[in-house]
């Protein structure tokens, strides 16, 4: 009788043990996120999938909460998130000082002159700024 049940158990574990159906915590896209738009931690669900997706390695979301990601493509509604599709911005800080006034800013300078500095922020506006205040 225990001999049965033995083999009934090991009936039962063998095909889980042969094709590997461990279970992993997937990150996967709540919406659609555009090329190069910041990834939120509202943004990504998590979920426990039996099958693989093609990502060699998955997005940590304790380090989604810790630094700013970005997409380094479009990725679709309910897909997977792979480390491979986002990156972290290199730290573009600008600073400039108007006599007392310092600003400091995110972005590269496309042109400065002696009345103006324009300012091509991350989103890809280019913005503005004149040296004696004025809009």
């Amino acid at each position: 009788m225990f001999r049965n049940i033995l083999y009934k158990l090991l009936l039962f574990c063998i095909p889980f043990v042969l094709f590997g159906n461990e279970i992993s915590i997937v990150p996967i896209a709540n919406k659609n996120i555009n090329y190069k738009s910041k990834i939120y931690s509202h943004d990504v669900r998590l979920i426990q999938e039996n099958q693989k997706f093609k990502c060699k390695k998955y997005l940590n979301v304790i380090d989604l909460k810790k630094n700013k990601y970005y997409a380094l493509h479009y990725i679709a509604k309910d897909r997977a998130i792979c480390a491979e599709d986002v990156f972290i911005p290199k730290s573009n800080t600008i600073r400039f000082k108007f006599g007392n006034l310092e600003i400091e800013r995110e972005g590269t300078i496309v042109k400065e002159t002696d009345e103006y500095i324009k300012i091509k922020s991350l989103d890809g506006t280019i913005d503005k700024i004149y040296k004696d205040g004025r809009n």
